[in-house]
Order: structure tokens, then C-alpha cells, then sequence
């Protein structure tokens, strides 16, 4: 084989090898696109939110708000209850992170790092990072992304699936139990990006001014009773009266003993701020915080409480989570 023809060969060779690498190497249009969406330095996703709770349909519209301003994370996050004009956000700042009612003018005040601690179907951060874990399917008009799931306080969470546009705008999320039920559905309506937003957006005294007048009281769904009864029967009722607040007392004894205080929020003039000892526990929506065998659920103005010696944590908050206004007597 003469010169001329190794060298064709060779340089045949040494271009097939530079397409391949070529090919090999070279960024996706996914691993673009998928960059430019986790340098986006606000979002604001709206979205309508469907939870199944024992049978009961909970329908929430959601508005995800972030900024990254400076060095620092803000984040927003309104979550109405349609069924009841109620409103509850939960926002992150400079002071904390804080759970306001605005029709009431209330707030908590918790040490935690939410959003951050556990994945939230309308945190985009979230689906970012499942994409990124899992393998998407890419379909006609934007990606399909299935695989595990696991919510830190929702122990009926196994498995989810995302839709993408091209651009990776949120479409729905879909979110199924071990059966393959689907106890949340999330579908998305708007999806701005790189907004000029700024820090006293996310302050809680300017959330409160915003919106504390667009939501009504929601005192007449009282009493709210659980659905999960952990093996034990409403031996009890009563109401009382302390400071002006209506407490209505749920005591439930048998396999495992409980009690539960429940109470509507009054309205104040001026914003009040209580802030929490106990540990911040995460609630797609709502939240609840535990101190010894007490634990809080506050949710649309409603704040519940149980006292149990019996109970774990994950059984308080079965409970809690299974409130609704169905007698169970």
C-alpha cells in the first residue's frame, strides 16, 4: 500500500474519530437550555394545585415566587385555599422564614430551611434537580420526566412525573402513591423569569399590607374533625372560651389517646408575630411545628393542636393532615 493511500486512510480515520467526539462531547440542547434555566435569577409560577386528603379533594391556586438578590435566596409562596377565600404565605427573607395569614394580620416566625429541606411540586428549584436526577423522555413538545419520589412529611409520596416545555417551562406535576393514585395534581398557568424584583417584595410586613384585605374569615368551618383515627373514638366535645378566642376540644380515647384544640385566628390591627420554639415541619399545604407531645397545625387561618402520649410524629400528623368539617361521632 503506497503513501498516498495511508495517508487517505489515516486522515479518514482521524475524521471519524473527530466526529465522534464532536458528537459525544458536545453540550445537548437539554444541557443549554438546562443551564440558562438554573441561572435564572427570579420566577414567578402560578399554578392550580389539586391534593387528595381521605377522599377529600383540597383545591388550592399557588404562586411561587423566587429572587436571588445579592448573595442571598428569597422566596414566596401564597397558597389560597379556594374553597375557603383563604389565603396562607410563606415566605423566606433576611429575618427567617415566616407563615402569615393576611386577612388575620398573623404570623409565625420559624428557624428553618425551607424551601430547601425537601422537594415542593411549585418550588422550580425542585423540579430541576428531579429532572437533572432522573432520565427524561424527550417528546414533540418538551420533556417527560418520571422516576422516585420521596416528600419528608408526606409518607404517601413514591413516585412523580414532570412535564417540560422545550425551554423548560413547568407544564403539570403529577404526583402517585404506591398504588399509582395520584394524590397531587399540579398544573401550571404562567411562568415569568428574570423579573426585576426586589427584597421588600419578600418582606412580611409589606406581603401583609398587599393582601390582607383580600381574604375572609374562615371561623365558620369550625369544628373540623380527623379522619385518621389511629384506633380510638370521639369520646367528647366541648367549647370554651379564653381571651375572646372560641376553642372547640375534640378528646379521643381508646387504642391510642388524643386530644385536640382547635381555634379560628382573630384579627388583629397591628401585624402580630409569634415566633416558634418547636421544629418547622414542612407541609406541601400548610405547616405544622412539634414541641414534646404537642404538635400545631396552622392551615388557612385554622390552628389545630394535639396533645398525645400514645402517638409518634408521623401518626400526629396523620391526624392532622386528615382534618376536615365531617362529624365523626
Amino acid at each position: 500500500m503506497n503513501k498516498k493511500y495511508i495517508a487517505i486512510i489515516a486522515g479518514v480515520v482521524v475524521l471519524l474519530i473527530g466526529i465522534f467526539c464532536f458528537f459525544k462531547f458536545k453540550p445537548s440542547s437539554l444541557d443549554k437550555v438546562l443551564k440558562e434555566a438554573n441561572a435564572y435569577k427570579s420566577y414567578e409560577l402560578v399554578c392550580n394545585m389539586e391534593m387528595l386528603e381521605n377522599d377529600e379533594l383540597k383545591s388550592y391556586q399557588v404562586t411561587s415566587t423566587f429572587a436571588h438578590i445579592g448573595e442571598k435566596d428569597y422566596y414566596k409562596v401564597e397558597l389560597y385555599d379556594k374553597s375557603l377565600n383563604q389565603a396562607q404565605v410563606i415566605v423566606r427573607n433576611d429575618d427567617g422564614v415566616f407563615v402569615l395569614t393576611p386577612s388575620l394580620n398573623q404570623a409565625f416566625q420559624f428557624k428553618s430551611e425551607w424551601p430547601n429541606n425537601s422537594p415542593k411540586p411549585y418550588i422550580y428549584q425542585s423540579l430541576l434537580s428531579f429532572l437533572k436526577d432522573n432520565k427524561p423522555e424527550k417528546v414533540k413538545d418538551g420533556y417527560l420526566v418520571n422516576g422516585n419520589m420521596a416528600y419528608e412529611n408526606d409518607d404517601r409520596v413514591k413516585t412523580q412525573e414532570v412535564k417540560f416545555d422545550k425551554n423548560l417551562k413547568p407544564i403539570y406535576v403529577n404526583v402517585y402513591d404506591k398504588d399509582g393514585t395520584e394524590v397531587i395534581k399540579l398544573t401550571a398557568s404562567s411562568f415569568k423569569v428574570n423579573q426585576d424584583l426586589k427584597k421588600d417584595q419578600f418582606a412580611q410586613e409589606t406581603i401583609m399590607k398587599q393582601t390582607q384585605n383580600q381574604y375572609t374569615s374562615a371561623s365558620s368551618a369550625l369544628p373540623l374533625y380527623p379522619v385518621a383515627l389511629m384506633g380510638s373514638t370521639l369520646e367528647n366535645e366541648k367549647v370554651s372560651q379564653i381571651d375572646n378566642t372560641t376553642n372547640h376540644i375534640l378528646k379521643f380515647t381508646g387504642e391510642k389517646s388524643f386530644t385536640i384544640i382547635e381555634s379560628a385566628l382573630s384579627k388583629q390591627d397591628a401585624m402580630s408575630v409569634q415566633t416558634i420554639g418547636g421544629d418547622m415541619i414542612d407541609l406541601v399545604d400548610g405547616i405544622a411545628f412539634q414541641d414534646d407531645n404537642q404538635m400545631t397545625y396552622v392551615s388557612s387561618g385554622i390552628v389545630c393542636s394535639l396533645y398525645s402520649n400514645d402517638l409518634t410524629k408521623e401518626e400526629m400528623l396523620s391526624v392532622l393532615s386528615s382534618m376536615q368539617a365531617t362529624n365523626v361521632k
